[in-house]
C-alpha cells in the first residue's frame, strides 16, 4: 500500500501542483483496520487574484484590496513595485522576475501611457526578456489587466507588472470582470 501512495504522489503531484487541482483519493476496497487514504491539497481557482478596477492612482483587486501605485501580480500574490513610470523600466526593475524558478509561462507588462512600438526602452525590455526566454506581452495597462485576468483564469503560470495610467480613460470608470 505504501508503494502505491508513493507512486501516486510522485507521478501526480507535480502535475497537480502546476495545474492547481485538488484531488482526494480514497481506496474503498481496502476495508481492514488502519484504512489508508491520501489527500492532495492545493488552493483552488477561487483564491486567485484578479484586477477588478483601474484608476489613475492604482488598482482594485477582486478581494477588495485597493493598491496604490504600480504593482507586480502573480496568480495568488501581489507586490508593490517601486517604479515611477514606464520609462524607468530596466533590467534591475525586473530582477525578481528574471530569476524565478520555474520560469513564467507569460509575463505581461502594463504601460502607463501609449508609446510607439519602436521606443528605445520598449526595445530594450523586449530584448531583455528574449535573452531570458520569457514570453512577454507589452500592452497599455487597461489591456494588460484584462489579459492578466484571462491568463490567470486559465491557470497559466503568469505574472503582470502594472503601472497605473497617467490619464483618465473612459475605461477607468468601468470594472473589468
Amino acid at each position: 500500500m505504501a508503494n502505491l501512495f508513493k507512486t501516486l504522489l510522485t507521478s501526480s503531484s507535480s502535475y497537480l501542483l502546476k495545474r492547481s487541482l485538488s484531488v482526494t483519493s480514497t481506496n474503498y476496497l481496502y476495508k481492514r483496520d488502519g484504512n489508508s487514504t491520501l489527500t492532495l491539497f492545493d488552493n483552488n481557482i477561487d483564491n486567485v487574484l484578479m484586477i477588478k478596477g483601474i484608476y489613475v492612482n492604482g488598482f482594485l483587486l477582486n478581494n477588495g484590496v485597493k493598491v496604490i501605485g504600480p504593482m507586480i501580480m502573480f496568480p495568488k500574490t501581489m507586490l508593490c513595485w517601486n517604479i515611477a513610470s514606464s520609462l524607468d523600466m530596466n533590467e534591475e526593475s525586473f530582477s525578481l522576475l528574471l530569476n524565478l524558478e520555474p520560469k513564467l509561462d507569460i509575463f505581461i507588462i502594463g504601460l502607463d501611457d501609449k508609446y510607439s512600438y519602436n521606443t528605445p526602452f520598449l526595445h530594450n525590455i523586449k530584448e531583455l526578456f528574449r535573452k531570458y526566454k520569457i514570453l512577454t506581452e507589452i500592452l497599455p495597462v487597461y489591456h494588460a489587466c484584462a489579459t492578466f485576468n484571462f491568463i490567470n483564469h486559465e491557470n497559466r503560470y503568469g505574472a503582470a507588472a502594472l503601472i497605473p495610467p497617467k490619464k483618465k480613460n473612459w475605461l477607468s470608470k468601468r470594472i473589468i470582470e
